[in-house]
């Protein structure tokens, strides 16, 4: 019985600890580094320096949203800005090789990678900086503001920052003007720009996107039938 109540103090304590932690975490991040209004005015510096416009959330196709999110960050809807076993995986992974090898998974992390975190050399260190601070953006931002700030900060390749002018160098059309199978490329592109990019490596590109339709279908956001049918939809490139 007496170390039935240790237990149960011990958990109580924990619990007020990782609460503490948590608000401490929010206090400092809304009241101390205000990360969300930084974040923000990164993304903004970066598109007016390359001249491209903001898209935001509600006009960025729906097809591109669930091609990212299924190829990116499944459990973005839900995480808390991390992937816990995802974090767990890359420190493991970064400890044993005693240099870092992977970075986060996440589409908040990466975000705070892109911006905060831009050009700081890669180290243990860092990697916990970019958890905390992707935990503090998750706190003080909404989904949406990410998702949109993200989708309009990231490379594309060909000199493309950004979802606008993505669309404009590789359709010559506006985000909302392209069809479903011209997204789903597009939403491929970030994870190898040089190599996915449609107007040099056309094939790839198309080996690609087939693979961003297969991970919406694996996600459940549409069946295989619909994906045959994005699939097959044309490719209108600049040419």
């Amino acid at each position: 019985m007496r170390a039935l109540r240790r237990l149960i103090r011990l958990g109580v304590a924990l619990l007020l600890l990782a609460a503490g932690a948590w608000y401490g975490i929010k206090f400092y991040y809304t009241s101390v580094h205000r990360i969300a209004e930084t974040v923000r005015q990164d993304v903004y510096r970066q598109l007016a320096a390359e001249g491209s416009p903001f898209v935001p959330y509600d006009q960025i196709p729906v097809v591109f949203r669930q091609a990212v999110i299924a190829t990116e960050d499944r459990s973005f809807d839900s995480n808390v800005g991390v992937d816990w076993r995802g974090v767990a995986r890359a420190l493991l992974v970064d400890a044993l090789a005693r240099r870092p090898l992977q970075g986060g998974s996440t589409i908040t992390q990466q975000l705070v990678h892109n911006t905060l975190l831009a050009g700081q050399p890669k180290t243990i260190a860092w990697k916990i900086h970019e958890t905390l601070d992707a935990i503090g953006l998750y706190d003080t931002m909404s989904k949406a503001d990410t998702f949109a700030l993200y989708v309009n900060d990231i490379y594309y390749g060909h000199g493309a920052y950004g979802l606008a002018a993505a669309a404009h160098v590789y359709f010559g059309r506006s985000p909302a003007a392209l069809n479903a199978g011209e997204l789903t490329m597009l939403a491929g592109l970030p994870n190898a720009p040089s190599v996915y990019d449609p107007l040099r490596n056309y094939e790839l590109a198309r080996q690609r996107q087939a693979a961003v339709i297969d991970n919406m279908v694996d996600a459940g956001y549409i069946s295989e039938a619909q994906g045959k049918q994005i699939l097959a939809e044309p490719i209108r490139l600049v040419r």
